[in-house]
């Protein structure tokens, strides 16, 4: 009896020890999801357009670019207009829902689009179903989920997760060219409508989760919290509630803002017109095709690195690591006169905006924390919109005027040398800035 009775006894102890936490962190899958979404959707969005839009212009604007192009910066317009709003939805409630609601959107304005029959219809499907529909789809939610997730490894899962628009970045524009050639613009957009909707909808629903707490889970895993106690430090920031007051007078936002409005409006005016200013200078339509998907390689390519860069260092170095990058590649455009020079200067380019995304989201949860992220990414929108606006547009007026995109594009690596003032004015962030906290505590 008593060795029974001993036996018993030590059950409790058993029952009181620390669980081990071994099970894969779901944040992982978070960012395979987020990755399909820049897929298919920056994929389709951003990398056909500039194949379109000599079609578009032909068939919808009596051959004006700069009509085809003002369609885009509408969008523009409305996803600034309602961004603040959506922001303060994924701050407090689901961004699935957000998420599956732009993905609907987006597949009826595909549709839509593929029956347009005037220039007014185009502005209404793209300026207004496609400027709320990518908002609601696009990295304005997804990047909220992932900034949910994660905290130490911030600056990489987010780098990971935007890869997936870099890879449609080297896949889709080969892809996009040969649908055109073969069933035609109208045809390939139904496509689009189709692929988006069956692709993404059963994906968000099934498997994307807005916060760690809805399956038991902490920030960057409970595995990685309880092996690294040390690295666990309060930082005000992080947890800080934003008014919108507040925000507008924060010098971080504004620099954060400016400079990454000024990388937005250069990225919207390559990628709408990168193709046509390689087909002007003698290469042809397969080629160009090429030639972006080396730039979106690089693109590919530079995300991991950058990533880790902005961990480690922190964002200031990474953001003007970028800077210089694009500023250099947009010479190299306005310069080339061969096949050679344009892949040279396109894989530059990839490199320089592969952080276009990933800092910005890395510097902005930085200098605004976790907590009001989303309404700071939606409220940001107003501050970068002016620079995103003109670009495109500009652009296109100055090759309606010219007959060549050379300035413009000159005019844009001008803008890149005086963003490289931007970062001054930014927290760093990453393990360097962790690390200064601590000893100063």
């Amino acid at each position: 009896m008593r060795d029974e009775h001993s036996r018993v006894s030590v059950k409790p102890r058993v029952q009181i020890e620390k669980p081990t936490h071994t099970r894969f962190f779901y944040g992982w899958v978070i960012v395979a999801v987020a990755a399909l979404l820049g897929f298919l959707g920056t994929g389709f969005y951003s990398y056909s357009r500039g194949i379109f839009l000599t079609e578009l212009a032909d068939e919808l604007a009596n051959g004006s670019r700069f009509w085809i192009a003002a369609g885009f910066s509408a969008a523009s317009i409305t996803g600034a207009i309602v961004a603040p709003f959506i922001g303060h939805l994924l701050d407090r409630f689901s961004p699935r829902i957000v998420i599956l609601t732009g993905v609907c959107v987006v597949a009826t304005s595909y549709v839509l689009l593929a029956s347009t029959a005037n220039l007014w219809q185009y502005f209404m499907v793209v300026g207004i179903g496609m400027g709320f529909g990518m908002t609601c789809m696009g990295g304005l939610a997804w990047h909220r989920t992932v900034v949910s997730w994660f905290d130490h490894w911030r600056g990489r899962a987010i780098a990971l997760a935007v890869m997936g628009a870099s890879i449609a970045g080297v896949m889709m524009p080969p892809l996009v060219e040969a649908l055109l050639e073969s069933i035609g613009w109208r045809l390939s957009y139904t496509v689009f409508a189709a692929v988006t909707f069956f692709a993404l909808v059963p994906a968000v629903w099934l498997y994307m989760k807005d916060r760690p707490s809805d399956i038991d889970e902490v920030r960057d895993g409970h595995k990685y919290v309880d092996s690294n106690p040390e690295e666990q430090i309060r930082i005000d920031e992080d947890t800080r509630e934003w008014r919108w007051q507040d925000m507008l007078r924060a010098r971080p936002f504004w620099a954060i803002g400016l400079v990454f409005g000024a990388m937005g409006c250069v990225y919207s005016a390559t990628m709408l017109h990168l193709f046509g200013h390689l087909t002007d200078i003698g290469v042809t339509r397969s080629y160009a095709a090429w030639v972006l998907s080396a730039t979106a390689l690089f693109a590919a390519v530079g995300k991991p690195i950058v990533g880790w860069l902005a961990d480690a260092v922190g964002a200031r170095v990474t953001i003007w690591l970028a800077l210089v990058c694009q500023g250099g590649a947009l010479v190299l455009f306005a310069q080339a006169d061969s096949l050679s020079m344009a892949f040279a200067a396109g894989c530059l380019y990839g490199f320089g905006y592969s952080g276009m995304s990933p800092l910005r989201t890395f510097a902005l949860s930085t200098a605004m924390g976790s907590v009001s992220f989303g309404a700071a990414n939606g409220i940001i929108r107003f501050v970068e919109l002016p620079l995103v606006l003109m670009a495109s547009p500009l652009a296109g007026f100055i090759y309606d005027v010219t007959g060549s995109y050379r300035l413009a594009f000159l005019i844009l690596a001008g803008l890149m040398g005086v963003a490289l003032l931007g970062p001054l004015f930014m927290p760093a962030g990453g393990a360097r800035e962790r690390h200064r906290r601590k000893q100063s505590n």
